[in-house]
C-alpha cells in the first residue's frame, strides 16, 4: 500500500512538473544527438590515439544488452557531448555479437569474439582503456555492479589511463643523464 501511495505521489510530481514547465521535453530533445562509433579499424584508431596522446575506450557490448544500452544512454553519450571529455578520450564500441572483421592495432584482421577474448571481455558490457597500440591500460570495468557509481567508475579508469599516458610521454622526453 504504502509503495503505491508512493508511486502516486511521485506520478502527480511529474504530471505537476510538466504542466509547470511546458519546455522541459523540448530541452531534453535539445541535446545534440550523438552516435558511438563501432570500430572496425582499431589501427586507424590507434593512430588518432598517439596523434592526440588520448586513450582509446573500448565498450564491448551486445545487440539486446539493457546494461549496453545504459552505459550507452547514461554515460557515454553524455562523454561524447561533452568538451571536456572529447578532449581526453576516444570512446569506441565492438559489437560482440558481430560477425563482421575488425582490423585490430596491428593492422591485422580479426573476428570481434576474438577481440573481445584478447581483452577478458566474457559478458557485456565491458569497458577497456587502452592505449595507442591496444595495450590495457588499467583494469577492465566489467558489467554494471553499481549504477551509482558507474560514472565514477569511468572517471577513474580515465583519469589513470591519462596518467599513464603522459608517465610515459615524460620518461620519452626526458634527456639521458650524464655519468661522470
Amino acid at each position: 500500500m504504502f509503495h503505491k501511495f508512493m508511486f502516486v505521489r511521485l506520478f502527480l510530481l511529474c504530471t505537476c512538473l510538466s504542466f509547470a514547465n511546458p519546455g522541459m521535453a523540448e530541452e531534453l530533445d535539445l541535446l545534440p544527438p550523438v552516435n558511438i562509433a563501432n570500430s572496425t579499424d582499431l589501427h586507424s584508431d590507434g593512430e588518432l590515439a598517439q596523434n592526440t596522446q588520448k586513450p582509446i575506450l573500448i565498450l564491448f557490448a551486445m545487440q539486446g544488452c539493457s546494461y549496453c544500452t545504459y552505459v550507452e544512454e547514461e554515460h557515454l553519450k553524455p562523454m561524447l557531448r561533452n568538451a571536456t571529455y572529447r578532449s581526453k578520450v576516444i570512446i569506441r564500441r565492438i559489437m560482440t555479437d558481430s560477425y563482421g572483421s575488425i582490423t585490430d592495432f596491428n593492422g591485422k584482421s580479426i573476428t570481434s569474439q576474438d577481440l573481445s577474448t584478447r581483452y577478458g571481455a566474457y559478458l557485456t558490457p565491458t569497458v577497456v582503456f587502452v592505449d595507442h597500440q591496444g595495450n590495457q591500460l588499467v583494469p577492465s570495468i566489467h558489467g554494471v555492479r553499481n549504477t551509482e557509481y558507474y560514472g565514477l567508475d569511468l572517471d577513474e579508469g580515465l583519469d589513470q589511463s591519462l596518467l599513464t599516458i603522459r608517465e610515459r610521454l615524460a620518461s620519452l622526453q626526458k634527456p639521458p643523464s650524464k655519468n661522470l
